[in-house]
């Protein structure tokens, strides 16, 4: 009886195994949801701005937490709350980044609650 036991936890384990992908060796890309490269961008639509892109793209980033939206760096410079990035397209960026509250915190210190987005410029 237990080695009937044994051989169908064999089997189903080895069918999940199998049916996710586990022993091909291949891996399912996923986009990172931190960071927004300069291709994905552009998919938008060149005349869109960043602010536009991020809020289709990755809408938790504007969201903040509480009273406390996300504070905005354009090339290490911090340029205040997220209203800036209408001031800029999709086609100027490289890419965007966010630095989630806690990161924020210990990388830049207190008052980035709501985290941080940081835009490289082209």
């Amino acid at each position: 009886m237990w080695p009937i036991r044994i051989a169908v936890i064999c089997v189903t384990l080895l069918a999940a195994a199998c049916a996710s992908g586990g022993g091909s060796g291949e891996r399912v890309s996923r986009p990172d949801r931190n960071l927004l490269t300069s291709e994905e961008l552009t998919l938008t639509g060149e005349l869109e701005t960043a602010f536009d892109a991020i809020r289709r793209l990755r809408p938790t980033w504007l969201r903040g937490r509480g009273a406390t939206s996300a504070r905005v760096f354009i090339n290490g410079v911090d340029m205040g709350g997220t209203s800036v990035l209408r001031d800029y397209r999709v086609d100027q960026i490289r890419e965007c980044r966010f630095i989630p509250p806690a990161d924020a915190t210990l990388r830049f210190g207190t008052g980035f609650g709501g985290g941080v987005i940081e835009v490289s410029t082209k």
